[in-house]
C-alpha cells in the first residue's frame, strides 16, 4: 500500500523547514546548475513561488534534506575527482512526485558516481508539495500511479530534455553521446523505468538503474528497452518488491539483459547509506554490473588482512 505511507515523510518535512547550523566554514565553489528549459517549462507555466527546502529525519533512513516545489527544473553537474571514464548518469531522486529527497537519492548517488569516473547529473524535476486533493489514507501502488499520472509526465518530459542537453554537451562533458544512463530511487526509478519504455522516436537512456520501482500499468513491452539493473527489498513497505520482479520479467520476456537483486531487510528509500540490513550491499553489485559493461572504473578495495 502506498499514499499516506509515502507522503507523510515528507509532508511533514515541508511543514517544518528547519534551519541549517553549524560553524562557518570556507565557502566551497558553487555548483554547475543548467536549466532544462529556454523559458518556463512546458505545461506549467502558471507555477509559481519560490522552491521549499527542508531537512527532516525519517525512521530507518536518517537525515535528509528535501525539495519542493520546483517550477524551473534543473541538472546539477557533478564531475568525476580524476579522469572521466566517458559515462554519464542522469540521476533522479524520489520523492512520490510532490518532492525530492536531494541528498539520500541525489546528490549522494552523484558523488558514489563521480568517485567511479562517472559524470552525473541530478535532475531536479518539476514537483509540488501535497495539495488538499491528496488522498487521506492508504491507496494501492496502480491506483497511486494513476493519481500521479500528470505529475509522473512532467517528470518524464523533464528527464527526456536532459537527455537531449546531456547528449548535446557530450564535448563538453567529456562523456560518450552514446554511453548515458538514467538511474532513480522510487518514484525516480518509476521516472527511469517510464524512460526506458518510452515509445520510440523519444530519447531514451543507453542503461537503466532503478531501485524499490514500478513499471506503471500502461507501459509498453521492453522490446527495444535498454540493459536494466533492479534493486528491492522485500521488507519494503510502500512499493512490493514484486513490481520489480514483474519488471525483470518483461525485460526477459522481450530477450533484454537485465539483473535483478532482492535483499530480505532495507526497508523503502535505503540509497547507498549503511544501516546495518543486507540492502547495504547493492552498491557492491551495481558497480559490478556497470564495471562488466565498460560503464565504470571500480574504486580499489582494501584487503583486511
Amino acid at each position: 500500500m502506498v499514499g499516506r505511507p509515502i507522503l507523510a515523510p515528507l509532508a511533514a518535512a515541508l511543514c517544518a523547514l528547519l534551519p541549517t547550523g553549524g560553524v562557518d566554514a570556507a565557502p566551497s565553489p558553487p555548483p554547475e546548475i543548467v536549466r532544462l528549459w529556454p523559458g518556463a517549462a512546458p505545461g506549467t507555466e502558471s507555477w509559481t513561488g519560490p522552491e521549499e527546502e527542508a531537512d527532516a529525519d525519517i525512521p530507518g533512513v536518517g537525515r535528509i534534506h528535501v525539495v519542493t516545489n520546483v517550477t524551473t527544473p534543473t541538472i546539477t553537474v557533478v564531475r568525476p575527482v580524476g579522469k572521466t571514464n566517458g559515462t554519464a548518469m542522469l540521476v533522479l531522486p524520489g520523492g512520490a512526485f510532490r518532492a525530492l529527497a536531494w541528498d539520500l537519492d541525489g546528490t549522494e548517488v552523484a558523488e558514489w558516481l563521480a568517485a567511479r569516473g562517472i559524470t552525473a547529473f541530478v535532475l531536479r524535476y518539476r514537483v509540488r508539495p501535497p495539495g488538499p486533493s491528496a488522498p487521506p489514507g492508504p491507496e494501492t501502488l496502480d491506483a497511486f500511479l494513476l493519481r500521479t499520472r500528470p505529475a509522473r509526465d512532467l517528470a518524464v518530459a523533464d528527464a527526456q530534455q536532459a537527455l537531449r542537453l546531456i547528449r548535446a554537451n557530450a564535448g563538453k562533458y567529456g562523456i560518450r553521446a552514446d554511453r548515458v544512463g538514467a538511474m532513480g530511487a522510487s518514484a525516480g526509478a518509476m521516472t527511469v523505468l517510464d524512460l526506458a519504455l518510452a515509445p520510440a522516436g523519444g530519447p531514451r537512456p543507453d542503461f537503466a538503474i532503478a531501485a524499490s520501482g514500478a513499471v506503471p500499468p500502461e507501459a509498453g513491452a521492453a522490446t527495444a528497452a535498454p540493459p536494466l539493473f533492479l534493486v528491492a527489498a522485500t521488507d519494503d513497505p510502500q512499493v512490493p518488491s514484486s513490481r520489480s520482479t514483474e519488471a525483470y520479467e518483461r525485460w526477459a520476456r522481450a530477450g533484454r539483459p537485465a539483473e535483478l537483486h532482492l535483499y530480505e531487510k532495507g526497508g523503502h528509500g535505503f540509497g547507498l547509506r549503511h544501516r546495518g540490513q543486507p540492502a547495504d550491499l547493492w552498491p557492491q553489485a551495481l558497480e559490478a554490473w556497470l564495471a562488466v559493461r565498460g560503464l565504470a572504473t571500480p574504486v580499489p578495495v582494501a584487503i583486511l588482512h
